[in-house]
């Protein structure tokens, strides 16, 4: 049993297509063929049924995925393991964060970071789904809310954080010290979509405090949002720190009494070699926060 026909019948795995599956190994579809019924005579079962048009995976196919997964995933750690041994700092970093406001906040530490490790390639990718993106390991390292245990991963908690209304200095409630959950009712607002975390997040905490808010326009840019701000369109509802990066555009940031929280963690698969460099980006977001 080669790894190269282990790499092959995950992506089969995956595609459940012999013609997709070859295509996005880049091999024709009679090798990719010959190489599953390589792997299905040394093992002396099928991986897979042929039913029709349709390939539907084994009980055999389902328990070799499992053990080949952890194959693989052990042969990245150990290129990983031997990258960093050599101190060459020249790896890979990928890191999934929640749209909008996290990802913009996170533009400093990656400075600082890239002045360590000049030569590590490092990808932030926003999204909604870390994750799976976590688990499938299509990402090293996860930052965003708060996940449910899984023994899978390692969760880190690293910050807690309340959320305020940003308005203009010219805002008719700028003068308040404290904003109560009914001074948002029928209040014009420009918010994030529903399905983005931090909306998801205020529309569950409206709720609870029985209320319900009106959006006037809505954008995924947290920079866009502060943006509409400025211009009186709105105010909207954001963690109180980023007032830190926008208090320049002539705004403020009251506190909501009963605020909603958040939580957030990273996290990553334990059973994956963390470079140095990872190791390093884990502690800067600690301390950054």
């Amino acid at each position: 049993m080669e790894i190269r026909q282990l790499h092959y019948f995950l992506m089969l795995c995956n595609e459940l297509h012999f013609t997709e599956a070859a295509y996005k190994l880049g091999i024709s579809q009679p090798t990719l063929s010959q190489q599953i019924r390589v792997l299905e005579d040394e093992l002396g079962v099928p991986l897979f049924d042929r039913l029709g048009k349709k390939t539907v995976k084994t009980e055999a196919g389902n328990l070799l995925e499992q053990y080949a997964l952890q194959i693989v995933q052990q042969l990245e750690n150990a290129k990983s393991a031997i990258e960093d041994l050599t101190n060459l700092h020249t790896g890979h970093l990928r890191v999934a964060v929640l749209p909008s406001d996290l990802d913009y906040r996170l533009t400093a530490l990656l400075i600082d970071f890239h002045k360590e490790f000049p030569n590590t390639k490092v990808q932030v990718i926003p999204s909604i789904d870390i994750l799976n993106k976590v688990l499938e390991n299509e990402v090293d390292i996860g930052v965003g809310l708060a996940i449910q245990p899984d023994n899978r991963l390692n969760r880190i908690p690293f910050y807690t954080e309340t959320y305020s209304l940003f308005i203009t200095d010219e805002h008719e409630l700028a003068d308040k010290d404290i904003i109560l959950p009914s001074d948002l009712v029928n209040m014009p607002l420009v918010m994030y979509p529903k399905g983005f975390s931090g909306r998801d997040l205020i529309e569950n905490w409206c709720d609870i405090q029985e209320i319900s808010i009106d959006t006037l326009m809505e954008t995924g840019s947290a920079t866009s949002l502060f943006q509409l701000v400025k211009s009186g369109i709105g105010a909207t509802i954001q963690p109180s720190q980023l007032i830190e990066n926008f208090q320049s555009l002539g705004m403020r940031a009251i506190p909501i009494k009963h605020s909603p929280t958040r939580n957030l963690e990273m996290f990553y698969r334990n059973d994956k070699y963390l470079t140095r460099s990872a190791q390093a980006f884990l502690k800067r977001m600690e301390t950054f926060f």
